[in-house]
């Protein structure tokens, strides 16, 4: 994987916004859109299945949610200049210490982020894995990892 690749979807922090639901570019958007196009008209049928089978009852609900991850707006830390988590100084602060990530930096882990306990902890795990074990290798492992088990 070239490393404009990995930067596309690895925010400065390591987290993978290319499988954030919220990420407009993502397969959660993509995926989001076709299936919106494939049951195209299909809400008369969910009001006769709702007879038969009560999930049904709650298609529209099912609908509105995947409208909501098809309409991704989020352009990732990189790409959109209002993107990132309240609190979270890695989007500026890499650009000023002119690196790409939080672990690449030799001040890391600072006290500049604002993060709760558990995002904390994830953080400086991700940076602690791009230092010992090289950006493509913890790509790797994040593509390999369920986005949403935390």
């Amino acid at each position: 994987m070239t490393r404009d690749k990995i930067l596309k979807e690895l925010a400065p922090c390591g987290l993978d916004c290319s499988r954030c639901a919220s990420f407009k570019d993502g397969k959660i958007s993509k995926q989001s859109k076709q299936l919106l196009e494939m049951l195209d008209g299909y809400s008369r049928m969910a009001t006769k299945m709702s007879t038969f089978f009560e999930p049904f009852k709650e298609y529209e609900s099912f609908e509105n949610i995947l409208a909501f991850f098809a309409e991704a707006k989020c352009g990732g830390c990189r790409g959109n200049s209002k993107a990132g988590m309240p609190g979270c100084a890695a989007k500026s602060c890499v650009t000023e210490n002119n690196i790409d990530f939080c672990g690449e930096c030799s001040n890391f882990p600072c006290d500049k982020n604002n993060y709760n306990k558990n995002l904390r902890g994830r953080w400086i795990q991700n940076g602690e894995m791009i230092k010992k074990d090289g950006l493509q290798a913890y790509y790797e492992t994040q593509k390999a990892k369920k986005r949403y088990l935390y």
